[in-house]
C-alpha cells in the first residue's frame, strides 16, 4: 500500500445505511483510527493534555448510494483526510454553518 492510495475499511452493511443517511439533524462521520500494537502506548489522557498515538482518517458518507450488499461494505478513506485538529475545526465549521462534508 503506497502513502497515495486510500485506506480500505470494511464495515458493516447496517452502519453504512446509518452514517448515508440524509436527514439528519448532526452530520455523522466515519473515523478509522490506527492504534500502536500495545493499546497502552496509544491514549495518554490527564487534566492538562488527552494525547493519541498514531493517526485517524475520516469520511463522511452522506448521500452516498444504497448497497446490494447484505452483510459488509468497502468504503475508501482518503489519505488526505487525516483527523487532525485542523481536520477537526474545519468539520465543526462546515456543521455549524450547515455545509457539506
Amino acid at each position: 500500500m503506497g502513502n497515495d492510495d486510500p485506506i480500505r475499511y470494511s464495515l458493516k452493511v447496517k452502519n453504512y445505511n446509518e452514517l448515508r443517511k440524509t436527514r439528519i439533524l448532526i452530520p455523522k462521520l466515519l473515523v478509522v483510527l490506527f492504534i500502536p500494537e500495545n493499546p497502552g502506548d496509544w491514549l495518554k489522557q490527564s487534566e492538562r493534555e488527552l494525547c493519541l498515538r498514531k493517526c485517524g482518517y475520516w469520511l463522511s458518507l452522506r448521500g452516498q448510494p444504497a448497497t446490494d450488499n447484505t452483510e459488509r461494505m468497502t468504503v475508501y478513506l482518503p489519505r488526505q483526510q487525516q483527523f487532525t485538529v485542523n481536520a477537526l475545526q474545519t468539520i465543526m465549521q462546515q456543521i455549524q454553518t450547515r455545509g457539506t462534508l
